[in-house]
């Protein structure tokens, strides 16, 4: 796999050469598990720069760039010495990643010549079809996440807190293995209108609404997945918002399949919430790719168009949020001619 990605990197004819700087593409690019690395793509080959640190673990962990261990201040000038030995004059960068500090020393150490571009779009691009090495650590990471609400659930009750349902979901996906592919969303009552409230110390009465949104991390890859929960028995509205959210979803998850244009996919489910008297309550897209990152490409949403292709891996997430009342998000992440990764219940669980 790495040594296809490095090529498809040196292929892509935007520059004479790519340096990449984020723990997520160089870890997509040679399966390095360490940080504080670079990896320098050129025509002559590719190098990998590390400190002390972890250069052991680079020579057993990277098989397709040449390991160069580096420390202090000497990284830039000997990333430098294989530029100007290689006729480069056009650098490939991650302008998401460099900050004004580090590019200031790309352009106080490098030739002075360069000229620089921004790859971070090429290589999410890039990113966009898994291989099934990366397939099988997202659906180990998606099981993850249903062992872990699964568990979790007899522990939710009234007079729990937000806090106290965060720890409990965080212990039972660390136990597995796993680390957290973002910060843990738990939002009841009230605070479930807020689509990303920072769990508190709010306790659960009978009545609220309760949305979890969590993922787990595996081997550097992401799952994604959120559930909504009443507590106890909720009213007719809040009943009503929750049917409604859960045909949006299960509507745009069936459309959402290879070929499928992702405006038309997000048209479904805004158009159903909205032909409930409810859209101006759903102003976020319908969904995200998922990978390295938590949020990649595609993007399910009403201002982009792109095509789902097969082994592309995409969440399906409508909702809907009112002031006062509380709020509902389901949320199933999808791999492209595979369907959804979970087979945990879309139904309305009372706890």
């Amino acid at each position: 796999m790495n040594q296809n990605i490095i090529e498809a990197i040196r292929n892509t004819d935007k520059a004479d050469a790519y340096l990449l700087s984020s723990v997520q593409n160089v870890a997509y690019a040679t399966n390095f598990s360490g940080d504080c690395s670079q990896l320098l793509i050129t025509a002559a080959g590719a190098y990998f720069f590390t400190d002390f640190r972890y250069v052991e673990q680079a020579r057993m962990e990277v098989k397709n760039a040449e390991v160069i261990m580096t420390g202090g201040g000497d990284r830039l000038p000997k990333i430098n010495e294989y530029l100007s030995g290689n006729s480069i004059r056009t650098l490939g960068i991650e302008k998401d990643d460099v900050t004004v500090r580090v590019f200031e020393g790309y352009q106080g150490t490098f030739e002075p010549y360069y000229s620089y571009v921004d790859i971070a779009e090429n290589l999410l691009v890039l990113r966009m079809v898994k291989t099934e090495d990366e397939l099988a650590k997202i659906k180990k990471a998606a099981k993850a996440n249903e062992v872990a609400l699964t568990e979790t659930l007899p522990f939710i009750k009234p007079g729990v807190s937000e806090l106290d349902v965060r720890a409990e979901l965080e212990y039972r996906m660390q136990r597995q293995g796993m680390d957290l592919a973002f910060p843990t969303i738990v939002a009841a009552g009230l605070n479930s209108a807020l689509p990303h409230a920072t769990p508190s110390g709010y306790q659960l009465h009978e009545g609220d609404l309760l949305t979890i949104d969590f993922g787990c991390r595996y081997q550097g890859y992401c799952s994604d997945m959120t559930r909504t929960f009443g507590i106890g028995n909720i009213d007719g509205q809040r009943k009503k918002i929750y049917d409604i959210v859960k045909h949006a979803q299960e509507s745009a998850a069936v459309a959402a399949v290879p070929g499928a244009d992702t405006l038309a996919v997000d048209a479904i489910a805004r158009d159903i919430i909205a032909g409930h008297g409810y859209g101006e309550y759903y102003d976020h897209g319908t969904g995200h790719g998922v990978g390295r990152f938590i949020h990649e490409l595609p993007v399910l949403n009403p201002r982009t168009s792109s095509v789902l292709e097969e082994n592309m891996v995409y969440t399906v997430e409508p909702g809907i949020y009112i002031p006062g009342i509380g709020g509902v998000r389901i949320e199933d992440m999808h791999i492209g001619g595979q369907g959804s990764a979970y087979t945990f219940t879309k139904d309305l669980i009372l706890l």
